[in-house]
């Protein structure tokens, strides 16, 4: 193998890598917007409830996802240690079904983001949504 495609597989593999973890986030965000809304209308408090909602659900999820993530011995800090296969859930599989993840090859399980990895990129962008509720659109 070439250095050309030793360096095109890592960018390749990077770039998968990535996609999988933001159409993970945004379909987390998206689930996590709606719930808000819904809520946030049907409590009488509207968009500014809903921005509180988000901002409180953001934060529980960053808290559970850095429960997850959080080592419960030190055999996982080994960098060898593949994630395991029962973490594949319905969410994932169903994240796996929407495009773009669809149409293209997961990328190698030794490269794949864990859940709680995905997890906690999926609550830092629904606190940004909240964030974006305030600053763009004007909801305080």
């Amino acid at each position: 193998m070439s250095v050309n495609e030793s360096v095109t597989n890592r960018l390749r593999t990077a770039a998968l890598v990535c996609v999988d973890a933001i159409t993970y986030a945004l379909v987390v965000t998206a689930g996590a917007t709606i719930v808000a809304l819904v809520l946030g209308i049907a409590t009488g408090g509207g968009f500014v409830r809903a921005k509180v909602i988000l901002f409180l659900g953001g934060g529980l999820l960053m808290a559970y996802a850095t429960i997850r993530l959080w080592p419960s011995s030190p055999s996982d800090l080994e960098s060898d240690s593949i994630p395991a296969a029962h973490d594949e859930t319905r969410f994932q599989s169903f994240v796996q079904s929407i495009p773009p993840v669809r149409w293209l090859q997961p990328p190698p399980p030794e490269h794949r983001l864990t859940v709680p990895g995905k997890l906690f990129l999926g609550s830092i962008f629904v606190l940004l949504a909240s964030y974006l509720m305030e600053a763009v659109f004007g909801v305080t």
